[in-house]
């Protein structure tokens, strides 16, 4: 847990400077207050990371590849990991992870293959996809 215990700046402890400091003091107890808060638990990948975590729902069947997603920035991954895979027909979590073939073109991933998943089976997968 973070030991961050943010304080307000005020004229009062300025005195001297009191015509100009309180136009600093604004943005800077805004910006302390701000990372204090991302430090205490509020840092998120959707809005703070350079990666992002994409769902997709499919039936595993070999006439649906390839498999293809837009990504939310317009850069190479650098890694793609399987999160989250629950089978929807079976009403359960996959045994294995899948392991997957993948290339990245106009701003989409496209998968080619998934192996390791129950054939026709509806499958709802999370991938984490991690940029440079």
């Amino acid at each position: 847990m973070s030991q961050l215990k943010p304080q307000k700046f005020t004229i009062e402890g300025f005195q001297d400077q009191a015509d100009w400091i309180g136009n600093l003091f604004s943005p800077l107890n805004q910006f302390t207050n701000d990372v204090w808060v991302a430090f205490n638990n509020q840092l998120t990948i959707k809005d703070n990371l350079y990666q992002e975590i994409k769902e997709i729902k499919f039936v595993n069947d070999s006439a649906n590849f390839p498999l293809r997603f837009r990504t939310k920035f317009n850069a190479f991954p650098q890694g793609m990991l399987s999160i989250y895979v629950y089978n929807n027909t079976l009403s359960s979590f996959a045994a294995v992870n899948p392991v997957f073939d993948w290339t990245y073109l106009n701003n989409e991933v496209v998968i080619n293959s998934l192996t390791g998943l129950t054939a026709s089976s509806t499958y709802t997968i999370r991938f984490w996809v991690i940029y440079g």
